[in-house]
């Protein structure tokens, strides 16, 4: 953020302390409880949110050299990144030509070659076929035409995205919170850790837990909300994507403060909601990444990432066990999301709502599911057509 839209954001915080009020929208507003267990719906948005746009499939900072690699698996799309030796990051398919086991097993690694643990066969970094074992008991095959099935995608501003036919980064992001996330330079961060883990819930019941603060303190009483102001928060929509900052108690010493020595971003969580699955929460010395993703088999299932970026690479034992601390606090905070996201999975499953309230303190819930119904909308219609001329 530019330090002209800091300053505004601190006068208004401060405007809400005072006053006793946050932001709210003009109304509350009702989301239909099939959004989250309507089957159609939910295959449906496989392939039209995570296939027809651009989706983060990797951070630079988790494959900066050649040889790293990393696996991301989209629904019923196992995704494989590596950087290159040409220092390209590409990402393919994690399936082995022969057979179609996943030739990268784990959730990250090195190596300049990619070997098949199944036949051993074996890929270089730009995924051409390198090696098949026993090659004369394989006829009739091309191995230059076996290499692995490379996805279309691009890395920009510290993401590999991967980016459908016909979409853009650029254009999906819009130019003011595309300088915003250029501004955080996490292309020159570092990996200090990942996880992975399942939650039994629809995948947009967990993206939910990130688009509000009103749960804050309720929700979070064992973690975070003795640092955080109760509901006192500010949204921008940018294009259409969200930026919500959450106040922390400290916000309230600016008032005391010139405001030429504001340090705003220090008394506030600042999390850039990107459509339609990714997160990106500023910690001050760390940022944490989210993605959900839904499971490929069940709609009341999904997959929380969380990976934790650094500036400075975190070498001495000082920093590790610090940084370390910060991480499991984030993890025991996205728990206290997990267990509220998938009790009220059980609970629509029960049939005692026909549908869930979104508060004026949740403006950004509504924005979002309205945007997944647009989308879902269009791709149902098909592109439009133009009537002949008679």
């Amino acid at each position: 953020m530019r330090r002209s839209d800091t300053i505004t954001l601190g006068r208004r915080l401060l405007g809400y302390l005072e006053t006793g009020t946050t932001y709210v929208a003009d109304s509350s507003s009702h989301n239909p409880v099939a959004s989250y267990l309507d089957e159609e719906q939910w295959r449906t948005e496989h392939s039209v949110l995570f296939r027809e746009q651009p989706i983060v499939v990797a951070m630079t900072a988790q494959v900066p050299s050649p040889g790293d690699w990393v696996t991301f698996d989209l629904p019923n799309l196992p995704v494989l990144v590596v950087r290159g030796e040409d220092g390209v990051a590409r990402a393919f398919v994690n399936a082995c030509r022969h057979r179609g086991v996943a030739v990268c097993q784990e959730p990250s690694g090195h190596g300049r070659k990619l070997v098949c643990p199944f036949h051993a066969w074996t890929y270089d970094t730009t995924g051409a076929l390198d090696v098949i074992p026993d090659a004369e008991a394989v006829t009739d095959v091309d191995p230059a035409e076996l290499g692995l099935v490379e996805l279309p995608a691009s890395e920009a501003l510290g993401f590999v995205w991967l980016k459908p036919p016909g979409s853009d980064v650029a254009q999906h992001l819009g130019e003011p919170l595309a300088l915003e996330l250029a501004g955080l330079e996490l292309a020159d961060h570092h990996h200090f850790r990942s996880t992975i883990l399942e939650v039994e819930c629809n995948w947009k019941l967990m993206y939910d837990t990130f688009l509000e603060f009103y749960h804050g303190v309720y929700a979070h009483k064992s973690t975070l909300a003795h640092l955080m102001q109760r509901n006192l928060v500010h949204f921008d929509q940018m294009g259409e994507h969200w930026r919500m900052a959450a106040a922390k108690k400290s916000v309230a010493t600016l008032a005391d403060t010139p405001e030429s020595d504001w340090d705003v971003l220090a008394h506030v969580v600042v999390s850039y909601d990107i459509f339609p699955n990714l997160a990106v929460n500023l910690h001050g010395d760390h940022t944490a990444v989210y993605r959900i993703v839904p499971d490929p088999v069940r709609a009341d299932r999904c997959l929380w990432h969380f990976t934790m970026l650094t500036p400075e690479p975190v070498t001495s034992e000082k920093a590790i066990g610090y940084f370390a601390k910060n991480f499991d606090y984030i993890v025991a905070t996205g728990r206290e999301d997990m267990a509220m996201a998938s009790s009220t999975q059980r609970g629509l499953t029960s049939g005692a709502n026909d549908s869930l309230i979104y508060s004026r303190y949740e403006p950004v819930l509504a924005w979002f599911h309205d945007r997944v119904a647009d989308e879902l909308s269009a791709a149902v219609a098909g592109p439009a057509s133009s009537t002949p001329e008679s």
